[in-house]
Formats: C-alpha cells, structure tokens, sequence
C-alpha cells in the first residue's frame, strides 16, 4: 500500500515539475515557471548560497545565479556566462531572459553529474573554452560537480596542469562528494591520467578518438 502510493505520488509529481518547467512567455507560465525554479530547482536555496570560487584569472563559479545574481556578476564586469546545464526549460528561460538584459553572453554546454561525461557535451565545453571572452563565470546547478569538472577541464586543456593538480577542482570545498554517484566525474579525469601513463595525447584528442563512456 505505501509503496503504491509514493508510486502514485512520484508519477504525479513528475507531471506537475513537466507542466511547470516550461516556456515563460505567459503570466501563468512565468508563474509556474517561477515555482517550479524557486522550489524543484532549488532557488530558494541560493538565494543566499552561492558556492562562489575563481578558477583562473577573470574565471569564476558559482551555482545557477538568478537575476540578482547575474546582475551582481555585471557589476563586477562578467562579459560571459557558460551553464552547464541544458538549454531549455523555465530555469534556462529565465536565465536567457536575464542575460539579454543585462547585455551578457549566454553559451550552454550540458554535462551529467551521475553519469560519465558525454563525448558531444565534452567537445562543445571545450570549444567554449577555446573562444571564451573573460571576465566569464562558469555554473550549474549547485555548482559542485559539473562545474568542478569543467574546472578541472579547463585546467588541464587551457593552462597545461597536470590531471593530479586540476582534480583539486572537484572536491569537497565546493560540496562535490566522491562516495555518492557524482563520483563518476572523477573516474573520467583518473581515466585520462591513466591513459597519460602510456604516453602524452591531449584531452580533446583522448575524447575524440579513444574516451569510451561506458567504460567508466
């Protein structure tokens, strides 16, 4: 009986965050919208929590900013913003609404925290990366994993760092927690440091070319 009813209860959940996470061009869908990020997202949460860090100079990071955030982030001179998450749904919505504003460049590169890294998602952040305009922030959602993967990339394809170095990017400072499944983010850098041992081959060329997801 319990376990009937937290079924019925999860699948009529999963409806409610579907119609909630959509456009924003309505009143009840910036409503909804405005819900469904304050409360399924989490928003209420960073309202004061930010997992601020820098990265490099003029790179920082953060959890998903909301508008007050970004314009924070204006004021100090941001030019960029890189998500990390997909480019869709109410919380995109509003986020790409706020950047146009603000006269900021939005670019989205979506990686998976529980699961290996995408080859396609993997190469578009590392484009990203080769054509960014500094001061830029990097983000996803709380700002632990994914973007302290793409720490950790931009580390070892940008600056040169060793794999052993640019792991410090996703670790415990920022609520990045090994022993959970986001752990697999950090078997994808020991995957490269241990095809390192073999002999030099760059990051993007290991992605391209020899980097299996499955195998992690």
């Amino acid at each position: 009986m319990t376990l009937r009813l937290s079924q019925k209860f999860a699948a009529a959940w999963e409806v409610l965050t579907d119609r909630y996470d959509q456009r924003i061009d309505s009143a009840r869908g910036r409503w909804q919208g405005q819900f469904y990020a304050a409360t399924v997202d989490h928003g209420v949460l960073r309202r004061r929590w930010t997992n601020e860090g820098r990265i490099a100079e003029d790179l920082y990071r953060s959890n998903h900013p909301n508008a007050a955030a970004l314009a924070a982030w204006k004021a100090r001179g941001i030019k960029e913003v890189i998500s990390l998450r997909r480019a869709s749904g109410a919380v995109h919505n509003f986020e790409a609404e706020t950047c146009a504003a603000l006269g900021l460049t939005l670019r989205n590169a979506p990686l998976t925290s529980r699961e290996a890294p995408r080859v396609k998602g993997l190469l578009l952040l590392l484009d990203i990366f080769d054509t960014i305009q500094k001061p830029a922030l990097l983000h996803c959602k709380s700002g632990a994993d994914r973007t302290g993967l793409a720490a950790a990339i931009w580390a070892i394809h940008v600056e040169g760092k060793p794999v052993a170095e640019a792991k410090k990017a996703l670790g415990f400072k920022h609520l990045h927690i090994r022993a959970s499944k986001t752990g697999v983010l950090d078997r994808f850098l020991e995957a490269y440091e241990a095809r390192l041992t073999q002999g030099p081959i760059d990051l993007r060329t290991w992605v391209e070319t020899e980097y299996d997801p499955a195998s992690l």
